[in-house]
């Protein structure tokens, strides 16, 4: 292990009532329902439609006489079945959503792997880094960008940061690109403190299974479309290409707009790393949903729009996201806190670019909100009931 700096909450949940009150609210909606916290019958039936959209996609691609473009189109139709997997299945898995068996969780994870990118290196970014300390300097991975982004007011700004908001949807387009080709194995050589996770050396069965899937998604994204569709061999990289510059983008816009926004908090860790909040508060304070009242939205992009729910209680099933929103809207609401959202995706990308604007044209940028918010008006708990999932 690694010797450097902890970090840690310094308030329990339990101290603020306004966490407190939404956790019970939150036991109570399921208990009084009597319904588990994972998988329901829609979400199988989502799983069941994600694998049988993706053999068939893929089949139609490798079994059709199609033109340059029309491969490419299939390309593009193909990555989105993916991208949609990634969003309502693997997501949903590793983060033991899915399933209280830790072994369906881990088979249903993988559907990452199927798609390029290594569910092992995923779950250490976003589940010990991310999820554990979002916003947070040295210990959440996505603020790390070599440089080419100011995410928070604690970078350091550079000339070149002025047109960031200019270049960011470009470079965003890379990034799935990027993921299966280069940042996992990038990762595995440079990645050695993960939130609180210190890693020397990765367990080999990891390993393995992420040279092994790699091998196998470059097989058939690559070598047998080479070898069977029915087009020009150049055809076949163009569609791998556009595919993937068109998901780096969705990416972004799906992704970037939930917490890199000018009404987000960016606290800062002491030196002995001590956050001066609560977990559930401080997700609260760093966190935007958007497009909550489109159900379609909600539906296709796995109920990711509903990220501060997600960020809450990441072990519950994305299928209950919009039920438990609507209490933490409530709860909020009891406690004169300000849940943020915004009503589109297009505008909560935009004011995504704005916040990078700020950013990359003033040292000392400040987000419109930066400091520790203390609830004040009381709202009732709800009775404990038994335990029934």
């Amino acid at each position: 292990m690694i010797e450097s700096r902890q970090f840690k909450f310094k308030e329990k949940v339990t101290t603020s009532g306004f966490s407190k009150t939404l956790s019970l609210r939150v036991d109570d909606y399921f208990q009084s329902r009597r319904i588990s916290r994972h998988a329901n019958p829609e979400m199988v039936a989502k799983t069941i439609l994600g694998l049988t959209l993706w053999i068939a996609t893929y089949a139609w691609l490798l079994t059709g006489r199609f033109s340059t473009v029309q491969v490419i189109g299939m390309y593009v139709l193909h990555g989105f079945v993916q991208l949609h997997m990634c969003f309502n299945i693997a997501h949903d898995g590793n983060h033991g959503a899915y399933s209280k068996s830790k072994r369906v969780n881990r088979i249903v994870g993988s559907v990452f792997d199927l798609t390029g990118a290594s569910s092992y290196v995923w779950r250490l970014m976003h589940n010990d880094s991310h999820h554990a300390f979002v916003n947070i300097q040295e210990a959440d991975t996505t603020l790390i960008s070599g440089n080419i982004f100011r995410f928070t007011p604690q970078d350091k700004r550079r000339p070149f940061h002025r047109y960031q908001h200019l270049y960011a949807p470009l470079i965003y387009c890379l990034c799935t690109l990027d993921w299966v080709l280069i940042k996992d194995f990038r990762w595995l050589l440079i990645g050695k403190s993960y939130g609180n996770k210190k890693i020397i050396r990765h367990p080999p069965g990891e390993l393995i299974f992420l040279f092994a899937t790699k091998a196998f998604y470059y097989t058939y994204m690559l070598i047998l479309p080479l070898l069977y569709v029915h087009a020009p061999w150049y055809s076949v990289l163009l569609g791998f290409l556009v595919m993937h510059l068109l998901l780096g983008f969705t990416m972004a816009l799906i992704f970037q707009p939930n917490h890199f926004n000018e009404n987000a908090a960016y606290p800062e860790a002491d030196d002995e790393g001590q956050i001066a909040n609560n977990y559930i508060q401080h997700i609260f304070d760093t966190t935007s949903d958007y497009a909550r009242g489109n159900p379609f939205a909600c539906w296709i992009l796995g109920c990711l729009n509903l990220h501060v729910i997600h960020h809450m209680f990441p072990g519950i099933c994305h299928v209950h996201y919009p039920a438990l929103t609507r209490i933490v809207k409530s709860t909020a609401e009891e406690y004169g806190l300000s849940y943020r959202e915004n009503r589109t995706i297009t505008g909560a990308f935009l004011a995504h670019l704005r916040w990078m604007k700020i950013l990359g044209n003033a040292d000392e940028a400040q987000p419109r909100f930066s400091g520790i918010r203390t609830p004040t008006a009381p709202a009732p708990s709800p009775p404990p009931r038994p335990a029934t999932d």
